[in-house]
C-alpha cells in the first residue's frame, strides 16, 4: 500500500515537474539501487562482515552450549539408575534451567543480530542518502529515486555505480589512514 502510494506521489511529482518545466532538456532524473550499494560499496562489505563475524561468534557459543546440555542429558541417562529420586529431581530441574537458558541465549542473539543489522542499515542510509544529495547537486539532478519505486526507467539513468564510487570515496580516508585532498 505504502509503495502504489510512494509510486502515485512520484508520478504527481514527476507530472508537475514536467508540466511546470520550460523544457525537458531542463530535467534530469535517475534512479538508484541502495541493495547494490549496500552489497557493493567499502561500507557495505564491511557491515556484512561484521555482522557475519557477530554471527559465526553467537553460533559457536550457541554450540558449546548445546553440546553442555546434550552433554549433562547423557550423564542424567547414564546414572538415574543408581543416583536418587531426590538428585535425579534436582539434576532434571538444573538441565530444564540450562536449557530454557540455552532458549533465551538464542532468541537474544537472533535479536542482537536483527538490531545490529538495522543498526549498520540506517546509518549506511544516513550517509548514502547525503552522498545522494550532494551528487544530485554537484550533477544538477531535479529527481533521484531509489529503484523500488521506478517502475520502467531505462539503464542510462541508472547512477548506482556513480554513488558507489563517491559514497566509497568519502569511505576512502577513514578506512586507508590518509586524509582526502
Amino acid at each position: 500500500m505504502k509503495k502504489i502510494f510512494l509510486v502515485f506521489a512520484v508520478s504527481l511529482f514527476l507530472g508537475a515537474v514536467f508540466c511546470g518545466a520550460s523544457s525537458a532538456a531542463d530535467i534530469k532524473l535517475g534512479y538508484i539501487n541502495m541493495l547494490k550499494v549496500e552489497k557493493e560499496s567499502m561500507a557495505g562489505k564491511q557491515a556484512l562482515k561484521t555482522l557475519e563475524k557477530m554471527a559465526a561468534d553467537k553460533q559457536a557459543k550457541i554450540e558449546e552450549r548445546r553440546k553442555e546440555i546434550e552433554k549433562m542429558q547423557k550423564e542424567l541417562d547414564k546414572q538415574s539408575s543408581i543416583i536418587s529420586s531426590d538428585e535425579r529431581q534436582r539434576r532434571e530441574d538444573k538441565l530444564q534451567k540450562e536449557y530454557k537458558n540455552y532458549q533465551r541465549y538464542f532468541s537474544d542473539s537472533r535479536d542482537e543480530l536483527a538490531k545490529k543489522k538495522e543498526e549498520l542499515a540506517n546509518k549506511m542510509f544516513g550517509e548514502v542518502t547525503k552522498v545522494i544529495k550532494t551528487y544530485g547537486k554537484q550533477e544538477g539532478y531535479t529527481l533521484i529515486l531509489d529503484r523500488s519505486v521506478v517502475l520502467y526507467a531505462p539503464e542510462a539513468v541508472d547512477i548506482t555505480d556513480k554513488i558507489i564510487k563517491a559514497y566509497d570515496d568519502t569511505k576512502a580516508p577513514a578506512q586507508t589512514g590518509k586524509i582526502k585532498q
